[in-house]
Formats: C-alpha cells, structure tokens, sequence
C-alpha cells in the first residue's frame, strides 16, 4: 500500500508541476505571438484603456472635458453640458457629451463612465487596440484557460489524495515521509500557480501592449506637469497614465471621485448588470489599476483597483436614456 501511494503521490507531483508548465508557457506563447506596435505614438485614450481599461479611458475623458470648458462638475459628482460646447473629434469626448444631451440635464460621474463605458465609441477604441497588437484577442487565451482548469482538477486530487490517503497512512518510515512530502509538494504547487496564474490570466495586454505602456511611462514621469496649451498632453497623457490624481485640480479631482447611493445601483445604456466590456473589467485586467478601490462604475475611495462589479437594477434612469424597468438588486 505505501508502495501504491508513494507512485501516486510522484504521479501527481510531475503532472500538476507540468499542466502549470505548460498555462505559464501558452500564455507566454498568446501574449508574444500577436505582432504589435511598438514606442509611442498613442493617444490619450489608447494608452488609458492599455493603463486602466474603460474606467480610465471614462476618465480621462472627464478630466480633458471639465478642464476645457465643455462640462461642468458640481458638487456631488454631477456633470452636466455647458451651453454651447462644441462637438469633440474624439469619438469618447463625444460619447460623454451624447451621453449628457440625451440626459437633458446634470448627471452622476459613475453613470456616465457606466454608459460610456458601455457604448460603441468604447467598443470600437478596444477593438482598434485588438488590432495594433495591444490587446490579446477574444479567445486567443483559451487554450490556457482549459490547462488552468485541468490544473485545478488535479490540484483538488492532489489535496484530497493527501488528506483522505496520505496523512492517515503516513508513518516514520522513510518511504511514509517521503509519500507525505510528495503529496504536499503536488498540492502545494497546485494552489499556487493555479491562483497565480488565474490572477495572471485575466491581463488583456499582449507583450507589445506592455511595451507600448512601460515606454510611455518612461517619457512621461508620475507627478511631472508638462506646461502645453493642449490638453490632451497637458492633461490627457498623465491622467491616462496614472489616474484622476493627475489632473492638477484637487477639487474637481474629489469631485470625479464622488459617488451616490442611487449612481453605484443604476443602469447604464438600458441594460442591467455586468457582461459588457466595461462592467467586468478589473485593475488586473490592464497595465496599471484604476482610481477607485472599490465600487465599481460608480466611483469609490481613491486606490489601486478599478474592479466593476456588475451593477443592479435600481429606479435611477442612465444618462444615455433608457432606464431599467422593474425591481432593484
């Protein structure tokens, strides 16, 4: 029987040791394999979703708004249009200044990133990034996100196989020690490359979409405020990069971080929950983490994470019209 369980337990430790191999290097292989640009050269809005995802690009958007002149925030975290604003060329300004003329009147910061996040303008900027190289494309990952998941089942094996088999048996023979040693290093690996290659498979950047970031990052430092009559390298560049913390205007930052009871439960764009490209993003998902910590579209503390948890649907109608119907979550 020791016999039995000590061939098992090696069994076990070199296929969990190569089903994790072999995630880590499909994911290598996705994430190098797609040809992409490379240097500078993007715009505020590419290098924000690259940095942040579409909490970020919403932002940035925000931010280069509010500091020209075409929308106003007010206390609370309220944007509403200034009167005579002109059209953007940039298909997101435009997205947000839709969004708040369809509204007809002031509207949350947190619906607005909700509907904009969800709308065309933010589809169409991911898939031009899917199609620089910066972005891994929909299904390219998954390959390694079936070994992933053969990589759990065996580490559940592995962790019954050690609890129900190996430590009831286990004795101070050599044989004994060396079966229990076995079976906790194949659980053990187990668990921590599947978390860490769970965490580490949810990146939508290529190898090249990381460059692009890492070189952006490099010419423009966090904390340097570039004297330029353009906003959207005054402006644009260094919120897209690192955050609503570079804008240079602390009130109208605290502003921006405002969020409301009704805005975190209302819907945006006529559809309730997660399951669009905004409302499931996490900071892991893109190079550098938004600038909430916590509660999704609709705002939360400042921090690292810009995490979307899906929202529900509440009486409060989104800016872009079309509200939900029926009972809140």
């Amino acid at each position: 029987m020791e016999v039995v369980l000590f061939v098992v337990a090696v069994v076990l430790v070199f296929t969990v040791n190569a089903t994790a191999t072999g995630v880590r290097s499909e994911q290598r292989r996705v994430r190098s394999a797609v040809a992409g640009r490379r240097g500078g050269g993007l715009s505020p809005y590419e290098l924000a979703y690259l940095s942040g995802g579409p909490l970020r690009t919403v932002n940035t958007a925000l931010g280069i708004l509010a500091r020209g002149g075409g929308v106003r925030v007010s206390r609370g975290g309220q944007v509403s249009l200034v009167r005579g604003a002109p059209s953007s060329p940039e298909p997101i300004e435009q997205a947000v200044l839709d969004a708040l003329h369809a509204r007809g009147g002031p509207c949350s910061a947190g619906e607005l990133r909700r509907t904009v996040a969800d709308g065309p303008a933010m589809s169409g900027l991911r898939h031009r990034l899917t199609d620089l190289g910066l972005l891994v494309p929909d299904g390219a990952l998954a390959r390694a996100k079936s070994l992933l998941n053969r990589l759990l089942v065996l580490t559940v094996i592995a962790v019954v196989f050690l609890v129900g088999f190996v430590l009831p048996a286990a004795d101070s023979e050599f044989l004994g020690m060396v079966t229990v040693l076995a079976a906790i290093v194949a659980a053990a690996n187990g668990l921590f490359s599947y978390f860490g290659q769970r965490r580490a498979l949810r990146g939508v950047l290529t190898k090249a979409g990381y460059d692009v970031l890492d070189s952006a990052r490099k010419t423009h430092v966090r904390g340097a405020r570039p004297l330029a009559p353009d906003l959207a390298f005054a402006v644009g560049v260094p919120v897209a990069l690192y955050g609503l913390g570079e804008l240079g205007d602390p009130g109208l930052e605290e502003e921006l971080k405002h969020t409301s009871s009704q805005s975190s439960t209302s819907c945006a764009a006529g559809s309730c929950g997660g399951g669009s490209s905004g409302s499931g993003d996490s900071s892991s998902s893109f190079g550098g983490g938004g600038d909430f910590g916590s509660g999704g579209w609709g705002g939360g503390d400042s921090g690292g994470g810009d995490s979307g948890g899906g929202s529900s649907c509440g009486g409060g109608s989104s800016c872009g019209g079309g509200g939900c119907g029926g009972g809140g979550g």
